[in-house]
């Protein structure tokens, strides 16, 4: 469970992307999170600065609220070049596949809407890269996962066994991709 997340640290994902480096992640695709940085200047600050400075500390917590399964989240409190603590709010059913994504390569990229609403726009611009470690667990991500996988097949006309099938085919599918890497 998380501790209280304040609705003023929610980031607000405005879109999303992936980019694979060989100088981060092993080479793996790492996902990035365009973020919505106008009511939260520091954090545009800290990407900012973030290219021009060493790497800075960053506490990195995933969580959910008791009795709630609809909506995970991923809290940064970075310690420096600027201390700021910020939230990102992942719709389980929309954003899944971002949450298990972000989870399995193990970082991600944040990268302010000020520098363009894709990937492709910002490709040069300053990001933070965010190394997301293992001992920053989510327990139960893969049930709740799963569950919410089987629950939207489910609703397009799946048995019940066909969405238990068809879910674990979504993730064997999904997860291929984090496995390739750039040489």
């Amino acid at each position: 469970m998380i501790g209280k997340v304040k609705l003023r640290d929610i980031v607000p994902i405005a879109g999303d992307g992936a980019i694979a480096n060989p100088d981060f992640g092993d080479g793996r695709f790492i996902p990035v999170l365009i973020v919505d940085c106008v009511n939260h200047p520091a954090l545009l600050d800290l990407i900012m600065i973030h290219s021009e400075t060493p790497p800075g500390d960053v506490v990195v917590k995933w969580g959910r609220r008791r009795f709630e399964k609809k909506h995970i989240y991923l809290t940064l409190d970075f310690k420096r070049p600027i201390e700021t603590s910020v939230s990102f709010c992942f719709d389980v059913a929309k954003q899944g596949i971002l949450v298990d994504w972000i989870r399995n390569a193990r970082g991600v990229y944040l990268q302010s809407t000020e520098f363009g609403s894709k990937v492709s726009e910002g490709i040069n611009s300053p990001k933070i890269s965010v190394e997301i470690p293992s001992s920053a667990t989510l327990p139960d991500w893969e049930k709740i996962y799963r569950d919410s996988l089987i629950k939207r097949y489910i609703k397009s006309g799946f048995s019940r066994t066909q969405a238990k099938e068809a879910a674990t085919q979504h993730l064997a599918r999904s997860r291929e991709l984090w496995i390739k890497r750039t040489r």
